[in-house]
Parts: structure tokens; C-alpha cells; sequence
């Protein structure tokens, strides 16, 4: 058996995905066309423009250009089955359990509730749920470029109807250099009060924040995208010995250019400087990979499998998922490589 049937194989979970890059290409195009999405725009121009970026995006613009298609995604009823269709991906994965970014930003300005973004988000998790049984929770995301609207998000994330609604955890996305990370300080304080789960990308660009700033402020319980962790020893020291999990993306880097191929990842170091670092699927629809994908292209790169698995392992442990539904899908991996094995 090879490692790729391996890999499919296995029960996984994906903790980093973000919603507005996870719709597929084709549905938001549809959806652009069947809305007529164009008479929004005052100018034509500005929306050939804005399409030509989504079908040939410059990565370096990549949160833009997903802040600005998402928003074409725009009734309810289409973001219900933007999950749905997600979830049925994951399911052809053997993805049980995932925990998906959503920034309610967009949505909100285009005239939503928050109640009614919550609401069409898990109608279509609900109905996948029924279908395949893929779990999917959410992770409040604040926008790095519009940090007003951070405490509204902060008071939504930490709501009882977010608690109801598969609220899971609250996090900051977008370019690191945006805005300081001080900017948040208020919202992440309130989720620390709440104890909801905090989540912030790291490392990524030069000029964004020191590390000592960012933990100060967030009091992060997962760090995502971390580029670049390797050089700086005092943050790995800190981020092993207080257990904070690592999420990367390795495609992620190969489409931003700063490595010609998965392979050149260096994730066996991360391992063995002692990281929990955990493989999640980013940005799949722009960056034309899944969680799957990753794991393979990893393999491929020289990865070992046991490497693989203490990675799926790791996100299993970090997932903020009931302690029973954890330990569950933990003895089901565990089985499911015995009987690979066998």
C-alpha cells in the first residue's frame, strides 16, 4: 500500500481554513454572474479589474483579492451551500473535523446580521453534518486592515448565541503589517476574559510585530502561518514550553515564492526542535491545494510517515472540539492505522 492511499486513508482534521479563500472558483463565479455583481461596482472597469485578479491572483495581494470575491457570495442561501460544498470536500478526504475562519466583516457590511450570517453558516453545516458526517465550527476572524471593527466582532465571538452557534475560537487575519497588533489589544482581552480561544498569524512579514508584542497582546492559544519561527530560537523556546500549537501551510509559502516546492518546507526541523506544529489547507481554493494535498506533497518532499502522523495527531490534540468527540476521533485514528498496517 502506498503512502498516498495512506494518507486518504486516515482520519484528519483541518484547524486553518479560511472561509473567502476556501469558496471554489467556479460557485463564486456563478454566483457573480447570477447576481449580477457588476452593477455594484460604479465603474465597469473596476470590476473587470477585480475579476481578472480572482482568476489570476498576485499572492502577495491574496487577502485582498479574497476579501473582495467572498464578497460576491452575498445571499444566505449561497453561503449555506458554500459550507455545504466545503463539507463535501471534506468528506472525500476523510476530513472529520474542522474549524473554519470567517470574517463577519464582510457580510455584515453587505447589509447581514450577525444572527443571519451565524444562521446560514450552520444551516448548510447542519445539513452536511446530516449528509457525511463532517463537523464544522467557526472562528470569528477580525480583519487586520479595519481594526474599529474589532470589538463589535469581539462582542459577537463571545456572545450566548455564538457559544450556541459553533463559535469555537477568535482570531486576526489579514497582512501582519496592516495595522499593529496593539490595535486588538481591547477585543483579544475580551475574549481572554470570556475564555475564548485566541488565534493570530505570526512571523510572516518583516515589518509586522515583534514576537514579544504579539504574545503580550493576544495571549495566543494557536499561532497559524508562522514563516519564519525557525529564526527567531526565543520564540520556538517559548511557543515548546508553553504547548502552543503551530499551524503552516506549506503551499502557502510556494505560491507567496519564498520556496520553490513543498519539499523545501522545513517541517522534520520544526518537529525536531520540538514544535506542535499541525498541516491545515489555508487559503485551498486560491492556492489550488487541500488538506490532503499537503499531507502528500510532504510525503513526497521526504516527510516520513510517522511524521505525518504525529502531525494529524497534533491537530487532533489542538482541536476545540467536546473531550469525549476528541478522544473518540483519536482511538479511530489510532485504529485506522493498525488496521492500514494490517
Amino acid at each position: 500500500m502506498s503512502i498516498e492511499t495512506i494518507i486518504r486513508a486516515m482520519p484528519k482534521v483541518d484547524l486553518h481554513v479560511q472561509l473567502e479563500g476556501a469558496i471554489s472558483k467556479e460557485f463564486t463565479m456563478l454566483v457573480a454572474e447570477q447576481t449580477d455583481v457588476a452593477r455594484t461596482y460604479k465603474k465597469a472597469k473596476d470590476y473587470r479589474t477585480a475579476m481578472e485578479l480572482f482568476k489570476e491572483p498576485k499572492f502577495d495581494k491574496i487577502d485582498e483579492i479574497a476579501r473582495e470575491s467572498s464578497s460576491w457570495v452575498r445571499h444566505p442561501e449561497d453561503l449555506a451551500r458554500v459550507v455545504y460544498d466545503l463539507a463535501v470536500n471534506y468528506s472525500k478526504q476523510n476530513v472529520k473535523y474542522a474549524e473554519i475562519a470567517v470574517n463577519p466583516a464582510i457580510y455584515t457590511d453587505l447589509g447581514m446580521t450577525f444572527q443571519m450570517l451565524l444562521e446560514a453558516l450552520n444551516d448548510g453545516a447542519d445539513r452536511a453534518q446530516r449528509a457525511w458526517g463532517v463537523d464544522l465550527n467557526w472562528v470569528l476572524s477580525m480583519p487586520r486592515e479595519r481594526p474599529r471593527k474589532s470589538d463589535d466582532i469581539a462582542r459577537w465571538a463571545t456572545s450566548v448565541t455564538a457559544q450556541k452557534g459553533n463559535v469555537v475560537a477568535m482570531s486576526v487575519v489579514g497582512r501582519e503589517d496592516a495595522q499593529p497588533i496593539a490595535q486588538f489589544k481591547k477585543a483579544f482581552a475580551t475574549a481572554e476574559k470570556k475564555e475564548l480561544p485566541r488565534i493570530t498569524h505570526m512571523f510572516s512579514y518583516p515589518d509586522a510585530d515583534s514576537f514579544d508584542g504579539v504574545v503580550e497582546t493576544v495571549m495566543p492559544n494557536r499561532i497559524t502561518d508562522a514563516w519564519g519561527v525557525l529564526d527567531d530560537p526565543d520564540a520556538v523556546s517559548y511557543l515548546v514550553e508553553h504547548d502552543i500549537p503551530v499551524v503552516v501551510t506549506p503551499t502557502r509559502e510556494v505560491k507567496l515564492g519564498r520556496i520553490k516546492s513543498v519539499a523545501e518546507y522545513p517541517i522534520s526541523e520544526m518537529l525536531d526542535n520540538g514544535l506542535n506544529l499541525i498541516i491545515g489547507s489555508g487559503m485551498p481554493a486560491f492556492f489550488e491545494t487541500s488538506l490532503t494535498d499537503e499531507y502528500i506533497k510532504l510525503a513526497e518532499g521526504g516527510v516520513s510517515l510517522t511524521e505525518i502522523q504525529l502531525l494529524i495527531r497534533n491537530s487532533i490534540r489542538a482541536a476545540y472540539m467536546p473531550a469525549e468527540a476528541k478522544s473518540d476521533l483519536m482511538v479511530e485514528f489510532e485504529q485506522s492505522i493498525i488496521e492500514l498496517q494490517d
